[in-house]
C-alpha cells in the first residue's frame, strides 16, 4: 500500500517536531509525509529546511496562510496526484500512538466500500477530546472497537485516494472549520462507509480540552465563529433545497445568538462575528474541486 500523510502546520513548531517524530516511528510506516507550512512566522520554515533532501518528507512552504481547509486541500491534491493510494490527514498538534496507522490500515482494507477511517482522539489527560468526537451512526454501539460513523474531523483520518477522486477535495474556501465535517458527510452521501477505529489512538495537544462551543470558547477565538456559521450554512445549501436552507440557517443563527448570551465575557465580539457570518453565508457558494 502507498500511504501518504498530510500534516498542515501554522506557528506550532514544537508540536510539529513532536508530530514528525511520531510519524517516523509508526509501526506501519507511511510512504511519504507532506508538511504543508501555512506561512508560519515562528521559524518553522527554517526548521523544515533540514528535510529538503529527505527520502520520505516533502515540505511545502506556502506563500500565504490559506487556512487549515486550504492546507488540507493543497496537501491532499498533491498526495493523490503523486500516486498515494491512501491519504492520512492530521493537524500539527496531533501526536499519533506508534500503532495508530497500523490499525487504520487494517480497518480501511477490510472491505471495498470504506470511505474513511478515523482515530480515537484523546487529550493529554487521556480522556476523550471534546473537539474531535465523530458523529456515530444511530444504529451503532459506541463501545464497539470499530464503529460506523457519519462524519469526523481531520485529526487523524485515512481516506482512499479512489474515494477522493470520486467525491472531490476538501473545500479550500472554507479557510477553517467545518471543512472536515462537510468532506466526510460528502463521502458518506456518495454511498461509502465511514468508521471510527478505537484501537487507533492519537493525542490532540490543544492547550485545553474544549469543543467548538461558542459558550465556552476562549475570548480570543471570536473570529473563528464567523467561519463556523458561514461554512455550516454553505454545507446546508449543498445538501438541501433553498427553502429548507433558509429556514435552517435562520434557526441556526438564532441558536448561536442565544448561546452567545450565555457567555460570561466578550459577548459583543462573538455576536458581531455570528451576524457577519450569517449575512455572508446567505451568498457564500464555494465550489468543490476535483483532482485532475
Amino acid at each position: 500500500m502507498n500511504i501518504s500523510c498530510v500534516v498542515v502546520t501554522y506557528n506550532r513548531l514544537e508540536l510539529l517536531k513532536e508530530n514528525i517524530k511520531s510519524l517516523l516511528n509508526q509501526t506501519y510506516a507511511p510512504n511519504k509525509i507532506y508538511i504543508i507550512n501555512n506561512c508560519s512566522t515562528d521559524g518553522t520554515a527554517g526548521y523544515l529546511a533540514q528535510f529538503n533532501n529527505h527520502n520520505k518528507i516533502t515540505v511545502v512552504n506556502l506563500p500565504k496562510n490559506i487556512g487549515g481547509a486550504g492546507g488540507f486541500n493543497h496537501g491532499t491534491k498533491l498526495a493523490v496526484k503523486e500516486g498515494a493510494g491512501y491519504v492520512w490527514l492530521m493537524d500539527d498538534d496531533t501526536i499519533p500512538e506508534p500503532d495508530a496507522l497500523e490499525h487504520l490500515v487494517k480497518t480501511a482494507t477490510a472491505e471495498t466500500s470504506v470511505g474513511f477511517v478515523c482515530s480515537r482522539v484523546i487529550w493529554t489527560s487521556g480522556c476523550e477530546h471534546m473537539m474531535n468526537k465523530p458523529k456515530i451512526a444511530p444504529e451503532e454501539c459506541a463501545n464497539n472497537n470499530v464503529v460506523k460513523c457519519l462524519s469526523c474531523t481531520f485529526v487523524s483520518i485515512l481516506i482512499p485516494s479512489a474515494v477522493i477522486r470520486k467525491v472531490g477535495l476538501p473545500i479550500a474556501e472554507y479557510f477553517i472549520w467545518h471543512d472536515d465535517i462537510e468532506f466526510t458527510q460528502r463521502i458518506v452521501s456518495h454511498g461509502y462507509k465511514g468508521y471510527l477505529d478505537n484501537s487507533s489512538i492519537v493525542v490532540h495537544k490543544t492547550p485545553t480540552n474544549y469543543g467548538a462551543s461558542i459558550i465556552t470558547a476562549p475570548d480570543t477565538a471570536y473570529w473563528r465563529f464567523y467561519y463556523q456559521i458561514r461554512n455550516q450554512m454553505a454545507t446546508m445549501r449543498m445538501q438541501r433545497n433553498y427553502l429548507s436552507f433558509l429556514f435552517s440557517s435562520l434557526n441556526k443563527y438564532r441558536l448561536y445568538l442565544r448561546r452567545v448570551s450565555k457567555r460570561t465575557s466578550n459577548q459583543d465580539k462573538f455576536r458581531k462575528e455570528i451576524k457577519r457570518g450569517f449575512i455572508d453565508g446567505l451568498k457564500f457558494k464555494p465550489k468543490i474541486e476535483f483532482v485532475d
